[in-house]
C-alpha cells in the first residue's frame, strides 16, 4: 500500500479492539465483585486495576456499577424496614393514647 492511499477505516482492526470486542481479558463478575470488597491481593488486584483504570474497559465498568447499585439496594431494605416498623409502632402507641 502507498503512503499516499488510505485505509478503509471499516478494515482498521487493532488488537486492543478485537481484545475488547470479544472481551478476552475481561474478569468474571465474581472477581470484580471480590474486588470491590477489597478481598483480592497481588496479580489478580493489580490485573484488575490495570483492566478498570487504565484499560478503561467499559463493559467491567457498566458491570462494577451494577455490582455496586445491587449492594446499595441490599443495604436499602434493612433501612426501609426500620422505618415501616418505626412507623406502624408509633401509630400504635398514638391510637393507645387516645383510648
Amino acid at each position: 500500500m502507498n503512503d499516499d492511499q488510505e485505509l478503509d477505516p471499516s478494515l482498521a482492526l487493532t488488537v486492543a479492539a478485537v481484545w475488547r470486542q470479544s472481551r478476552i481479558s475481561c474478569p468474571h463478575p465474581h472477581l470484580l465483585q471480590s474486588y470491590l470488597q477489597g478481598g483480592l491481593q497481588g496479580g489478580a488486584k493489580d490485573f484488575l486495576q490495570f483492566h478498570l483504570r487504565d484499560s478503561q474497559c467499559p463493559y467491567c465498568h457498566a458491570v462494577v456499577e451494577e455490582l455496586r447499585a445491587r449492594d446499595a439496594a441490599a443495604a436499602s431494605p434493612v433501612l426501609d424496614d426500620l422505618r415501616d416498623r418505626l412507623l406502624r409502632s408509633t401509630g400504635v402507641e398514638l391510637r393507645r393514647g387516645r383510648a
